[in-house]
């Protein structure tokens, strides 16, 4: 698998320089609970943060936190596990090539089986985090993430399989531990019932999330071309790309191609009997309050 050129990264991103990169090296050598980090992941994080050292180190305690506390959505990411191809089978999660004008790449994501028995929150997360995780590893970085969600053939149903604390963790993950700068998260056929979702994440849900979600209903479904261009969309909904099919099995057969890297990259978690202080637990993350606790940095 052909992983990004970090040489690449410093030609086209004049804000990322070594002394920087040193910086964080020199300060994670000095957090003993924080596994190794290589340095394709240390330039995602830098530009995720736009390049402030500060909100780095958050986000890399957010990210290897989020990960260790969760293992129900990054262990086993396996597309030989059966729950994971049974993920893949049931929605389909589609990276659209090229860029938008402002260099966001885009991710369309639809069910290809509605019945809501198959539909498993925690697998489903799991297979998104593979498909982002995938994504960046081989492009590297881009200006900004685009997911668009097609709830067409979502139900009630659905909802009453979502669960609260599954909603929360996906939140997070969106929120507070991915390594790319989130864009917007589009909503093309809209369900009526949407309010009954948001209200089950709006009490954990961050200001600056809860901006970047546009929905575009049904008789609306042409606005989400004001945002995508139509030449990078799918064909099926109106517009000139490539078929779903031809984009759910390139981003299919890339994800299984980095099946060598999903079961070494479990190896990299927290390790909380040395975190400096008392360790920490699921609970001390994932509380009422909606947001990781204040983690102490040095």
């Amino acid at each position: 698998m052909n992983f990004f050129n970090i040489p690449d990264e410093f030609k086209k991103n004049p804000e990322l320089n070594e002394e920087d990169l040193n910086h964080l090296r020199e300060w994670i050598s000095k957090q003993p609970h924080l596994p190794t980090i290589t340095d394709e992941l240390l330039v995602l994080f830098f530009h995720s943060c736009f390049y402030r050292l500060e909100p780095t180190k958050v986000t890399i305690e957010s990210y290897f936190t989020l990960r260790t506390h969760s293992p129900e959505l990054f262990t086993k990411r396996d597309t030989d596990v059966k729950s994971v191809l049974e993920a893949f089978k049931t929605v389909s999660f589609c990276v659209l090539p090229g860029l938008t004008p402002d260099g966001c790449k885009c991710m369309f994501v639809y069910a290809k089986r509605v019945e809501a028995e198959l539909f498993v929150l925690s697998d489903f997360i799991k297979a998104l985090s593979m498909v982002i995780d995938m994504l960046l590893m081989t492009s590297g970085t881009f200006n900004g993430l685009i997911i668009i969600y097609d709830m067409k053939g979502f139900s009630l149903s659905h909802v009453g399989r979502l669960g609260i604390n599954m909603m929360k963790k996906y939140v997070y993950f969106l929120q507070d531990g991915l390594p790319a700068r989130l864009k917007a998260i589009h909503t093309i056929n809209t369900v009526p019932f949407i309010d009954m979702i948001t209200s089950m994440t709006k009490p954990f849900m961050k200001k600056e999330l809860s901006e970047k979600l546009i929905y575009h209903s049904t008789a609306d479904s042409e606005t989400i071309f004001d945002y995508i261009p139509k030449e990078i969309m799918p064909i099926e909904i109106g517009g000139s790309g490539q078929t779903l099919q031809k984009l759910h099995d390139d981003t299919f057969d890339k994800v299984k191609a980095m099946r060598q890297w999903f079961l070494e990259e479990e190896n990299y978690r927290v390790d909380e009997q040395k975190r400096p202080g008392k360790p920490k637990t699921e609970s001390d993350y994932f509380g009422v309050e909606g947001s990781f606790k204040t983690l102490n940095l040095d």
